[in-house]
């Protein structure tokens, strides 16, 4: 390992905090950020990461590694297996039993027969429980978001509050949305978990209300929130590793040197007509999606200029391969592996192999090129 980095002041860092960040994307994002780990835990930096923040597929990889066993080897073999088994089918089949289709009719006739104002009447029950439960099938069940296997990590799972466009963000030392404050009940790993992953277009928002205190020792206030996809607030994780985020107006404020994003997105997206309604929208969506993400990439580049980080890497799945600041010997070409959806379908053994083994290889050059003193 290189020598200690140096911060602006000229002292060693014996031991240089990490923050990593994994995007969202399904399954993708999660094959991919398995990669980023392996690559980590063999260069002996994966214990120096102090924070995670992971956003819907990133957020299963998160689970997994944080509340998951605590050798990485049973962890690897954790998430390969739950890639290779798929989580869709399962929560199909959990969704269209009698009982469950019967729960979330009732429920829903009951919020479309409500019309007071003020804080809406929830559904108690939604499709979405179906992956709350497939996730606590595979290991997850029990767990509080307290419960990390690894001494010194935090966690940051993100989530996005429908109705007050805030994100919601679930960790291991706090729970918070900055339009109530800190929530005071414990938060299970799978409801995290499900509501970062409820992508809006296949799956109902996840709600809930939550006792919400401004300070530790203000009175509780009760606030509904409905959460969905934290990909829809900050698909890349970023936005809560930032330097310079005040404590006065988040309690997510995390001191970090080196910053590792393992970023599921394919790259550049192809040349569109946008003729027709459908398309326009669809391209429209698409450029605000990519401008939020390159305003959150810029923001990396101008933290490390100003000397507020010690350095970052940007492990982007989709980068193109000739833009690699050195050349890679065997590597999985992006367009073998960029197209591939983002959903939570069983993965092919050949797509496992080829995604993670891309993300690790990027992780590991980038790493060596641009943070040489890690």
């Amino acid at each position: 390992m290189a020598s200690p980095a140096a911060t602006p002041n000229g002292k060693a860092l014996s031991k240089p905090r990490i923050g990593l960040a994994l995007s969202g994307g399904g399954f993708r994002a999660t094959c991919f950020g398995l990669g980023c780990l392996r690559a980590l835990y063999d260069q002996d930096l994966l214990k120096q990461v102090q924070v995670i923040s992971g956003i819907s597929g990133g957020s299963l990889l998160t689970a997994f590694y944080a509340y998951g066993p605590a050798d990485f080897d049973e962890f690897d073999a954790l998430v390969v297996e739950q890639l290779r088994r798929g989580l869709q089918l399962e929560m199909a089949l959990r969704a269209v039993r009698p009982d469950a289709l019967v729960r979330n009719l009732a429920t829903a006739a009951k919020v479309l027969a409500f019309r007071r104002g003020g804080e809406p009447r929830l559904r108690a029950s939604n499709r979405t429980d179906a992956l709350t439960a497939t996730l606590a099938s595979r290991g997850l069940g029990g767990k509080q978001l307290t419960d990390v296997s690894h001494p010194g990590l935090a966690t940051v799972i993100t989530a996005t509050d429908l109705r007050t466009s805030n994100a919601v963000r679930f960790g291991s030392l706090r729970s918070s949305c900055s339009a109530y404050g800190t929530i005071a009940e414990q938060v299970s790993v799978t409801e995290a978990v499900a509501a970062s992953g409820a992508f809006p277009l296949m799956l109902p928002a996840v709600e809930r209300t939550y006792t919400f205190q401004r300070h530790p020792d203000s009175p509780g206030e009760q606030h509904a929130v409905l959460l969905t996809d934290g990909g829809v607030y900050d698909n890349l994780g970023l936005s809560v590793l930032e330097p310079g985020r005040s404590a006065a107006h988040t309690p997510h404020t995390y001191e970090v040197d080196y910053i590792i994003a393992s970023d599921a997105g394919r790259g550049r997206l192809p040349l569109s007509s946008g003729h027709f309604a459908a398309a326009r929208l669809k391209r429209s969506f698409d450029v605000t999606y990519r401008r939020s993400q390159d305003g959150s990439r810029g923001r990396l580049h101008e933290a490390a200029d100003a000397g507020r980080i010690q350095g970052f890497i940007h492990a982007y799945l989709g980068m193109p391969d000739e833009r690699l600041p050195v050349p890679v010997v065997d590597l999985v070409p992006a367009d073998e592996v960029r197209r591939y959806p983002t959903n939570f379908q069983a993965m092919a053994k050949q797509s496992v192999e080829a995604i993670s083994l891309r993300g690790e290889q990027l992780t590991r050059t980038l790493l060596a090129h641009y943070c040489p003193d890690l």
